[in-house]
């Protein structure tokens, strides 16, 4: 009976810590569909007051995403350089996001904002979704 219970108990620590490591993968790769597709829907409206609606939910996404990273890279079972890189590729992604793509919104000029996410940040994204389903993501 001491034998059953321990096998049990290795079982559970084994799988949990898996479905704990899917579970934050799949977080991930949610959250950055909704920070891009909100960011992509903030790029086509001029509406300022859904903009700036939009920009709260690119946050709350970002949030989400950033805790999702700091958590593989905790694990220590994720990282055979896949979670480096969407950590290296979201810094980037976020930096031009608020320094260069979201004041082009608010400034009225949707043209640079939708150029710029359609250039470098496309492959950016292409980066991030590689290294996701490189982790699992695709299970999601």
């Amino acid at each position: 009976m001491k034998k059953l219970f321990a096998a049990i108990l290795v079982s559970t620590a084994v799988f949990g810590s898996q479905f704990v490591h899917a579970g934050t993968i799949c977080e991930a790769k949610s959250a950055l569909g909704d920070a891009r597709a909100n960011l992509v829907k903030m790029i086509g409206t001029s509406d300022n007051a859904e903009q700036k609606a939009l920009k709260v939910k690119i946050d709350e996404a970002s949030v989400t995403l950033e805790a999702s990273i700091a958590a593989l890279m905790g694990d220590g079972k994720s990282d055979n350089g896949q979670v480096t890189a969407l950590e290296k590729t979201w810094s980037e992604f976020k930096l031009t996001r608020e320094t260069e793509i979201v004041p082009a919104v608010y400034a009225g000029d949707n043209a640079k904002a939708k150029a710029i996410a359609t250039g470098i940040q496309a492959d950016r994204m292409k980066t991030m979704n590689g290294a996701v389903s490189a982790l699992g993501g695709d299970a999601c």
